[in-house]
């Protein structure tokens, strides 16, 4: 291995992202304003229905395909063969890992180390095992996904649900997460720049950059994040008017990877 000393403006730059939240508040949206010319991994079924009429994406759609079709392709140290279809992109989405980890629960309880002689494992009861494989299953493509687009130097956009809040004894809401299994939220977080989390009330979607309202992971290197956790986000998909992620981006690579305003 050779060992490369760089000064920090020597370092290719690109983004990383999860974007997390209740369905149909607006993630494929935001994510489909991405730099440059987006491919999705699609495994929601009709999940692009919102982006449909916006430019410059593609697709490959594994909605249709079988746990063990998508998970033999998955497991690969080259998942899906990502690193000879993204030369001529420059955004990788993957929408999304909620939906993945789903499949990846049902392919797990498939195989014979989830059951024992005492146990068989289904999807509806996948013991310890069939969530320890699920598990590693996601974390194993969600690394690999980081390592090929970070030496390609391809933008990075992963998606996933929000899950129903955790109750205490009184049944009061006291942390709502990322429907991911076990640690993986914060696993998977840590090696992540961008961790936003948006919601979508009567028509206003705003995104969050720091922890609040009971939901966390939530991170930023891109944004200033000591006045506030939270903004209003403006666009308008018909038109393709208004704030993307494409220009914040933009702004912050040019402008010395100086730390972003949150928008007004």
């Amino acid at each position: 291995m050779e060992i490369k000393i760089e000064q920090p403006t020597d370092a290719l730059s690109r983004l990383t992202m999860i974007l997390w939240g209740e369905s149909g508040c607006g993630k494929t949206t935001l994510a489909a304003t991405a730099p440059g010319k987006k491919l999705i991994l699609l495994f929601d079924p009709d999940g692009d229905m919102s982006i449909r009429h916006m430019p410059n994406w593609f697709r490959i759609n594994f909605a249709n395909n079988t746990p063990s079709e998508i998970m033999r392709r998955a497991n690969d140290i080259d998942p899906f063969g990502i690193t000879d279809i993204l030369g001529n992109y420059d955004t990788l989405i993957f929408d999304s890992l909620t939906k993945f980890s789903e499949i990846a629960l049902r392919y797990a309880v498939t195989q014979p180390q989830a059951s024992s002689a005492r146990f068989r494992a289904t999807y509806e009861a996948p013991g310890i095992s069939g969530y320890g494989l699920r598990n590693s299953y996601v974390g194993s493509l969600i690394s690999n996904l980081l390592r090929i687009t970070g030496r390609l130097n391809k933008h990075l956009i992963l998606i996933t649900h929000e899950r129903d809040g955790d109750v205490d004894d009184q049944g009061r809401v006291v942390s709502v997460k990322m429907m991911l299994g076990g640690q993986l939220p914060n696993v998977t977080s840590k090696d992540i720049s961008e961790v936003w989390h948006m919601r979508d009330q009567n028509g206003k979607r705003t995104i969050a950059i720091r922890p609040e309202r009971l939901r966390s992971p939530m991170k930023s290197r891109m944004f200033d994040m000591t006045s506030a956790t939270s903004f209003t986000w403006f666009y308008n998909a018909n038109k393709d008017e208004g704030q993307t992620l494409a220009n914040w981006w933009h702004i912050y690579t040019t402008d010395g990877h100086k730390k972003l305003q949150l928008p007004k």
